[in-house]
């Protein structure tokens, strides 16, 4: 097939394969975003780190390979952080593959301030596995209440946490998630661990999560809990039934941060993929592509502190600056309906609605995400709801990006994102919105 699905502004590799976004980090005014790479394949192989620098967040230069697996294994995903005297490190997980089991421990790299070379530590693995199948995605972060490091790892159906002064000695210090929210067959991944501030400047935590499968979406998804952390141990500021959900949509995955000691709000980036059908997705010399980054914010709703996700200045204007039916855009729709009153939104020039807005009641709304199949990718369509609350004076604001395909469809303040997947036979077709009365079917 062409290229007609390469993304303009969402990163994706020159070629081979990417999944999970790796080792963010802002140096020196630039964001360096490292990735899961085959590089020999677009199928899922010998994991490599990737690497990609911006200074906006929207023009990524791919740049050489970062990490290559070594005798202690393949390189799967993990982190990267900024001493305190600027010295560059990266966490990462040396897999191996034992008879029909996993094994896997924690190494850490040495980097120069270019984040050009990469010297592995002789001491590694810096943590040795506790006998524990799935035992990866090291995140590590700076808490300044306990002057330590703490690093968030998969440990199954948990995340454990660690903690170290010298970043080569750590300490098992707990684990959370055994009863909390969503859990599937497969491990909890990738997990984050980022200090915000509330509206009223009350300091509180957010741990992500992905889960493999089951997720909102149906296949894999992010969630996330809001809680509080102490340098020891995450509690959980909400009810363990409580489910929260960085995106609704089937495509966002693996959400990281970037380390920035420069204190700026965080900025997340997920890979937009699933891994239900991730292996068969039509691309020809790539296979693999990121969400847009969105910086997020916690706000004050009806249930409580809620997390909000904004798409940067930067990627705003970009989108804005395009004309002319590139198949790449942005663009803002109000959506002003009576109770039961439906808008269907069509895209790339289909007849066929891939959202459907309804007004439930004077205060709440449903968005209907549809999605045709696709030949070779079981499980791709879908069709299924997602609540929101519809405002109470003026219409519902909807924020729209698409790329090649790639749509990000986001609402209430960055309270809600979906984020999904098409490959359209035009592209470039255009957006259609329709409003109808609710007995009218898709």
């Amino acid at each position: 097939m062409s290229e007609k699905f390469r993304p303009k502004f969402h990163f994706a590799p020159r070629a081979g394969w990417m999944n999970d976004p790796n080792g963010m980090i802002r140096v020196d005014g630039a964001y360096h975003l490292f990735f899961q790479h085959d590089p020999d394949s677009t199928l899922h192989g010998p994991m490599h780190w990737g690497h990609a620098r911006s200074t906006d967040l929207v023009n990524w230069e791919e740049l050489p390979v970062a990490l290559y697996p070594t005798e202690l294994g393949t390189c799967f995903s993990g982190s990267a952080i900024e001493t305190g005297n600027g010295e560059l490190k990266l966490f990462y997980t040396a897999h191996q593959r034992h008879g029909d089991r996993d094994f896997q421990t924690q190494c850490l790299v040495h980097a120069d301030r270019a984040l050009t070379t990469f010297a592995l530590e002789p001491g590694n693995p810096v943590v040795a596995n506790p006998g524990i199948e799935c035992f990866r995605d090291p995140k590590v972060i700076w808490h300044a209440g306990t002057a330590r490091w703490i690093m968030a790892v998969t440990q199954g159906q948990s995340i454990g946490f660690y903690s170290s002064t010298d970043l080569i000695d750590w300490t098992f210090e707990s684990a959370f998630g055994e009863t909390d929210g969503r859990h599937s067959d497969g491990p909890w991944e990738c997990p984050d661990l980022v200090a915000m501030r509330a509206p009223d400047g009350s300091e509180h935590w957010i741990l992500l999560v992905g889960i493999g499968s089951g997720a909102y979406g149906h296949g894999s998804g992010g969630q996330y809990f809001l809680g509080q952390f102490d340098g020891h141990r995450f509690v959980n500021a909400n009810t363990p039934e409580t489910e929260l959900w960085l995106d609704y949509g089937r495509d966002s995955y693996a959400a990281q941060t970037f380390f920035d000691r420069m204190g700026a709000a965080p900025v997340s980036i997920a890979w937009a993929s699933n891994w239900t059908y991730a292996r068969a997705t039509p691309t020809q010399a790539f296979r693999g592509v990121m969400s847009l980054p969105k910086e997020m914010h916690l706000v004050e709703t009806a249930q409580g502190l809620r997390l909000a996700q904004r798409v940067p200045a930067s990627v705003k204007q970009a989108f804005a600056a395009l004309a002319g039916p590139t198949g790449t855009y942005r663009q803002d729709i109000a959506v002003d309906l009576a109770i039961g009153q439906q808008a269907a939104i069509a895209l790339f020039g289909e007849r066929a609605p891939h959202f459907i807005v309804q007004r439930i009641s004077g205060a709440s709304a449903t968005i209907r995400t549809i999605r045709a199949g696709v030949t070779g990718m079981p499980d791709f369509a879908h069709d299924y709801t997602v609540d929101l609350a519809y405002p109470a004076e003026g219409p519902l604001a909807l924020e729209l990006y698409v790329d090649r395909g790639l749509v990000e469809l986001g609402s209430s303040d960055g309270l809600v994102w979906i984020t999904n997947l098409f490959f359209p036979e035009h592209p470039a077709g255009e957006v259609a919105i329709v409003t109808r009365e609710e007995t009218e079917n898709a």
